[in-house]
């Protein structure tokens, strides 16, 4: 296209799809709150806007001609004794279709829940309006430094930048303390992985000498498992099991960023925030970025078979895990976000068990489909005067046709009960894990698609609940009675989400769908190829084409998950709850409760910690630095000037009797030498 620039000029413009919202960041920052909340808003969507458009240029060239990379600036050198450059470190970026898929997403839905919160947070005054959107433009600036990063330790500066704005932005609330305490929550629960992360990446930095992911796939091409490492920090180890270190630090990184187990406690907590938070970040972007490191690392992680393992098994632990507690709770953010747990394990059995494009393309899925519940769920509280129990709702479908109807294609999507986009990306994962083959594993795919199942069971037993409850009936309280429609700014970016939810279906359908058939997997291979050739050669593949019962087990699973929670809902046939709660009171509230997993950390973890800190401070602070140096030295000198002042009492004849005293002494002393 003639009036498009050059594949150069937009690998030079690679860094302005990060600084148009830092800029956007940095001007609401500074002047938001004298701007007042038309401009603010203006600066916040024109950044996204800015930032989308190019993106969707670079993009286009990395469909049609070749990726694109920004060497750019040196920004880490390390030199060894003949003064050359060891470890060196740039400021350079990376589009390839990986990145180019995410970047998409982070714009284009980040730019649609920039315009429906400029709706939802009108309430705000113009200071408090204005650093919302300075948080929220500078978490995209942050999400989009980690994709583009074309090393692990820029990926790390994007990495730790999204933790902190996260942190921001779920206690945007601070003067509520359950609200802040979200944000602290979320802080510190990262930090853990993040410590994982690094120790990865340091690992890496040992064995190759590089972060640099062109350089890390090229090497590990070379590599031979079993070989012996000679020299430095892994001297003595093969390169498996230094690989396989280094990669389940990482994973243990993206465990946090990532919501899985045993680090996913912060993701429900972090609903505190504002709803277009919860969509943004918990559904879109951020909590992918585990999935996209994993993804970003494939080559590495075939030298690690038990790594790969360990992160299907996990992932799909975590899908079974979050559906079940999903079960029984009652806030409707709450409910959307241990789907969100869930499904990011579905993501992780896919790109564990080695069908990368398939974790991926669900992570794409789940961004149309899971925002467009999230933002759903805020129209509803918006609608209801901020009223989040799905038990005092009902018989909204009339009262909010337009938030209905996009909350049911969102829902949809996310069972299977008709295959729109989430059935055949959850399929794809669901169908590679079992139809793949690696004779480490031991099982570990069959095993995978089994809880697997079992947790789609669940997504679409709870989505059909959460459904029924919110919408259809009647309406159960007041609020509900006098609930209204919301904005066009908050129905409109619902309706487009709902749109992408449902057309993205063509992106993953199957061998035999005609031209549209395996579209996604096509586009994307490339990024994979070298990963998927050397799975081939020790043995571990997946079928070209896998068989089309999967597809009909799946729909099955979802019609049945639905069915029931019909009957139990809908119609009310099963009493399956109440008989719960009568029978297994104590089940029943153990579910309730999320199984206290936050209660088994604070007194296995938390409280141990705290009780430790308390007497270090004790002893440390208030014993050691407080009471005998800060306070101590000083009464010690008050003691002395107290007793030396004993002597100094004003009487002179005191005075003549010490000095003729002391004369005597000294003359004694002298004559007394003298004489001897």
């Amino acid at each position: 296209m003639p009036f498009l620039p050059t594949p150069a000029a937009a690998e030079a413009s690679l860094w302005a799809i990060i600084l148009f919202p830092l800029a956007g960041a940095l001007i609401n920052g500074l002047v938001g709150r004298r701007l007042g909340k038309g401009n603010a808003t203006l600066v916040a969507i024109g950044a996204m806007v800015g930032s989308l458009a190019i993106a969707a240029i670079a993009f286009y060239w990395v469909l049609t001609t070749r990726n694109l990379r920004y060497l750019g600036d040196p920004w880490i050198n390390v030199t060894g004794p003949d003064g050359r450059a060891v470890i060196q470190v740039t400021w350079g970026l990376l589009l390839d279709r990986l990145s180019g898929t995410l970047l998409l997403v982070i714009t284009g839905v980040g730019t649609l829940i920039h315009i429906y919160a400029a709706s939802y947070m009108s309430h705000e005054d113009d200071a408090g309006y204005a650093r919302f959107f300075t948080y929220l433009n500078l978490f995209v600036a942050a999400m989009l430094t980690l994709v583009l990063g074309d090393s692990l330790l820029l990926t790390f500066v994007g990495w730790e930048g999204v933790g902190l704005c996260s942190y921001l932005l779920i206690g945007f609330w601070y003067t509520d303390e359950q609200k802040a305490q979200a944000g602290r929550k979320a802080f510190i629960t990262n930090r853990v992985g993040d410590f994982g992360f690094l120790i990865g990446a340091f690992s890496l930095l040992a064995l190759f000498g590089t972060s640099n992911y062109a350089e890390l796939a090229s090497l590990a091409r070379v590599v031979t498992p079993d070989a012996v490492i000679t020299s430095g920090v892994f001297a003595g180890w093969t390169w498996q099991a230094a690989v396989t270190f280094a990669m389940l630090c990482l994973f243990v990184g993206a465990t946090g960023k990532s919501a899985q187990l045993p680090l996913y406690i912060w993701l429900p907590d972090a609903m505190a925030g504002p709803t277009p938070v919860s969509a943004l970040i918990h559904a879109a972007t951020m909590v992918t970025a585990g999935v996209y490191l994993v993804a970003r690392n494939s080559m590495l992680f075939t030298l690690a078979p038990a790594a790969m393992a360990t992160v299907t098994l996990i992932g799909a632990a975590t899908a079974l895990f979050a559906a079940v507690i999903a079960f029984t709770q009652t806030d409707i953010k709450k409910v959307l976000a241990y789907s969100t747990v869930s499904q990011l394990g579905f993501m992780f059995i896919g790109v564990g068990c080695g069908a990368w494009w398939a974790g991926v393309l669900h992570l794409v899925t789940h961004a149309f489909f899971k925002a467009c519940l999230f933002l759903g769920a805020g129209s509803v509280m918006h609608g209801m005067g901020d009223q989040t129990d799905i038990r005092k709702m009902g018989g909204l479908a009339g009262k909010m046709p337009h938030t209905h109807w996009t909350f049911l294609v969102a829902t949809i999507a996310a069972t299977g009960i008709i295959p729109l986009s989430g059935y055949w990306s959850k399929d794809a994962i669901l169908g590679n894990a079992l139809f793949s083959a690696n004779p480490a594993w031991h099982g570990v795919g069959l095993t995978a698609y089994v809880i697997g199942s079992l947790a789609a069971l669940g997504t679409a037993f709870y989505m059909t609940r959460l459904y029924w409850l919110t919408f259809m009936g009647k309406p159960r309280t007041a609020a509900a009675e006098h609930a209204h429609e919301s904005s066009p700014a908050m129905t409109v970016p619902l309706m487009v989400l709902a749109v992408l939810a449902a057309v993205a279906l063509v992106l993953g359908l199957p061998h035999g769908f005609g031209p549209v058939s395996e579209l996604f997997s096509t586009y994307i291979a490339p990024v994979f190829a070298p990963g998927t050739e050397r799975l081939h050669e020790v043995g571990h593949f997946h079928a070209a084409a896998h068989p089309a019962w999967p597809y009909f087990a799946a729909w099955l699973i979802a019609v049945g998950g639905s069915a029931i929670g019909f009957a139990m809902y809908g119609r009310g046939w099963l009493k399956l709850p109440a008989a719960l709660a009568t029978a297994l009171p104590r089940t029943y509230a153990l579910m309730v409760d999320k199984f206290r997993v936050d209660e088994l950390y604070e007194a296995a973890v938390i409280g141990p910690l705290r009780t430790t800190a308390q007497s270090l401070w004790r002893f440390v602070d208030v014993l050691v630095i407080d009471g005998l140096l800060v306070n101590g030295i000083p009464r010690l000198v008050a003691f002395l000037g107290s007793v030396l002042r004993l002597a100094q009492n004003g009487d002179v004849q005191r005075y003549a009797a010490f000095m003729a005293l002391a004369a005597a002494a000294i003359l004694w002393t002298v004559l007394g030498a003298g004489a001897q």
